[in-house]
């Protein structure tokens, strides 16, 4: 009998234990719970430009929500230098009356709205982490239209005082050399000269701001290729104008693409 009273004392004290060990991990489970809504709240990234918080895996620096609100350019387009023109215009009359340096040039949609903050934030930010992201707008460009193949990739260049710090636009053109698997080639164009930046100046004072101001690396010879020319923001058209020129002038052809233009 006491061996058989044993068996049952121990039984129940089994059973007790199970209950405190659920008791436990019940606990410790709402602990978890409370540490995850205190991190959610306090700890998650936020968007760069609205302030939602990024819950999803691929998101990085700017929310899924913003990155839907920055599409192609709905308007027309020159087929030639890419200003907005009227629905049935294939090419504008300055194109037709002086054609530019270069074969075409798009951009992937207007200076405003998301797309123009987001170039801001990476551009004057220095939020890096945006580089692939918008190097994989001009990329959008190139799928979606129908292109000769390009032999490399050449960024405008920076002003000399801008050469050593974070320079936006070189950095997203070596993204996209390496994408489309061809040279990269940043120390092609030179900017001889410095110049006050195009922003603040009158249309006038832009078309002739940069008369001058590139010229191409002694030594370097860019005869016979098709050179894609990559800038973020465009208004006049003039810096990838001079720019083309120069490179068309060495005897290369050059298509050129930014991130957006102002509409002027």
């Amino acid at each position: 009998m006491r061996k058989h009273g044993t068996s049952i004392t121990c039984f129940f004290g089994m059973d007790g234990f199970d209950r405190n060990l659920k008791i436990k991990e019940n606990f410790f489970r709402s602990c978890c719970e409370f540490l995850q809504m205190v991190r959610v709240g306090l700890f998650l990234p936020r968007c760069r430009n609205c302030g939602l918080d990024l819950v999803l895996a691929e998101e990085m620096v700017i929310c899924r929500n913003c990155r839907k609100k920055i599409v192609p350019a709905a308007e027309n387009q020159c087929r030639i230098c890419g200003k907005f023109v009227a629905q049935g215009i294939e090419s504008c009359g300055s194109c037709l009356l002086r054609p530019p340096p270069y074969l075409r040039h798009i951009s992937y949609a207007a200076y405003e709205g998301t797309l123009r903050e987001i170039i801001i934030l990476y551009k004057y930010g220095e939020v890096e982490p945006l580089k692939i992201f918008l190097a994989g707008l001009y990329l959008d460009i190139i799928m979606r239209n129908h292109f000769p193949a390009f032999d490399a990739v050449v960024p405008v260049p920076a002003d000399s005082g801008r050469r050593h710090g974070f320079q936006p636009v070189r950095t997203m053109s070596r993204i996209l050399a390496n994408h489309l698997e061809i040279e990269f080639m940043p120390r092609l164009l030179l900017k001889k000269k410095r110049t006050p930046p195009q922003v603040g100046l009158s249309q006038a004072q832009r078309k002739t701001n940069l008369d001058g101001a590139f010229s191409l690396v002694a030594g370097k010879k860019p005869a016979g290729l098709h050179i894609l020319l990559i800038d973020d923001v465009t208004t006049t058209g003039t810096t990838i104008k001079k720019c083309a020129a120069v490179l068309k002038k060495g005897g290369a052809r050059v298509t050129a693409l930014t991130l957006a233009q102002s509409c002027f």
